[in-house]
């Protein structure tokens, strides 16, 4: 028994300190070489959207407002299985409308496929595909950014996700918060290493040459990480625009999270599936560690919070067993003589002052942080049983539409 606690707690351990070593890097400066090309792309800018009449509108006229060249983008709108007035309002905007009815084929994946069909069909190509969701609302020089990185050398690139209400709720802060970490410490430090950055479902963009190469394809829950794993087989790496900033509505209610949050486990649960083992089989066969840094970077979001979770549990156990005599707890059978309890503290400590930083380093350091910091703990306790939910309940498929009604412009977002 104490072997295999001893193997659980180094595991841990050593899965927090992989991403930890990672996080540090997103402090420092990008000091990539880039080529000085001034090519303005071309885009489609795709929206699927699913009775979303209370928000599109708010999206449409952030896209109609980008600084980016007018006649060098497109905007194109899938009204998919609406019953409301999308379509038509989307149209007043100036959107090319497709209007798709399938009651079978139901979810995101599905409709930018159909969009994407259509789009390739066209007499007007397009360099770049960019996707929206339809409550988002984007900051006005997001294709510019989007640009300087594609100018890179980048096929496929992910821009900020921001949050639209941060405040009207502990939970939308929660949700704000750990995006806010995760651009910072897993997104934009991938991309100062160039280790390859995950696609995020919404504000990224690809090209369309790469989409007819490999099709799309990804009709999943989880339609973006499924892209992104296609993507790293053939060993094309998503970069990071940092200052490309899309805004996001996060859910309020604990319970629409939920069940947001466990579709999200099931399509995860899917995708790990197919593409895991043949990701780390392509990573020892050429001798490549991209595959490796991908598959973990997959399931970073979940893991790097459990390890501190868990670490964190550990922690706690340990300093009651040293101050009160007599009192050990078998779980923390490898932390509990001094050196390593040190240890411990100190990467912990670490992940607090890096997440301290790049809060400070993206201007989003402020009291709400230290008021909801309980909310945000029990946010991500709150993945473990969602975890679980969303293993047990891979198989059903069943598509959730996460309700929407913040339409308020990012300008006034606090």
């Amino acid at each position: 028994m104490k072997y295999a606690v001893f193997a659980f707690e180094m595991l841990i351990f050593l899965l927090g300190m992989y991403y930890l070593a990672i996080a540090f890097f997103s402090l420092a400066a990008d000091r990539r070489e880039r080529p000085r090309s001034g090519k303005m792309n071309t885009f489609a800018v795709v929206v699927a959207a699913h009775n979303e009449e209370k928000v599109i509108g708010g999206l449409l006229e952030s896209v109609n407002a980008l600084t980016y060249p007018k006649e060098l983008f497109d905007v194109f709108v899938v009204a998919d299985n609406c019953t409301d007035g999308t379509g038509a309002l989307a149209a007043k905007y100036g959107a090319v409308v497709y209007e798709r009815t399938d009651e079978v084929k139901k979810g995101k994946g599905f409709a930018l496929e159909y969009a994407f069909e259509r789009i390739f069909k066209a007499d007007k190509q397009y360099d770049y595909i960019v996707v929206f969701d339809a409550d988002n609302v984007v900051k006005s020089d997001f294709l510019l950014c989007m640009n300087r990185e594609i100018n890179s050398g980048y096929r496929a690139v992910q821009g900020y996700l921001d949050s639209k209400n941060p405040y009207s709720s502990w939970l939308a802060f929660s949700y704000s918060l750990w995006y806010w970490l995760n651009n910072r410490l897993s997104q934009r430090a991938r991309g100062v290493l160039e280790m390859g950055c995950r696609l995020g479902g919404t504000g990224f963009a690809v090209a369309s040459d790469l989409i007819r190469e490999i099709g799309w394809g990804a009709t999943c829950l989880a339609e973006d990480t499924e892209f992104t794993l296609k993507l790293a087989l053939i060993d094309e790496k998503v970069g990071w625009a940092h200052d490309a900033v899309v805004y996001d509505e996060k859910p309020d209610s604990m319970s629409t999270s939920v069940r947001q949050r466990t579709r999200w486990m099931q399509g995860l649960s899917d995708v790990a599936k197919r593409f895991i083992i043949p990701l780390f089989k392509k990573s020892f066969r050429e001798g490549k560690i991209a595959p490796v840094h991908m598959a973990m970077n997959f399931w970073g979001d979940m893991l790097y919070p459990t390890c501190l979770i868990i670490l964190g549990f550990i922690d706690v156990l340990t300093i009651v067993s040293t101050i009160i005599p007599h009192c050990y707890f078998t779980v923390c059978a490898v932390w509990y003589n001094p050196f390593n309890l040190i240890m411990l503290n100190a990467y912990l400590m670490s992940n607090l002052i890096v997440a301290i930083a790049s809060l400070y380093r993206d201007k989003k350091l402020n009291f709400c942080v230290l008021k909801n910091i309980f909310g945000f703990a029990l946010y991500l306790f709150s993945w473990i049983p969602v975890f679980f939910l969303g293993m047990f309940k891979k198989n059903s498929g069943e598509w959730f539409h996460t309700p929407h009604t913040v339409g308020k412009n990012y300008t006034d977002k606090r």
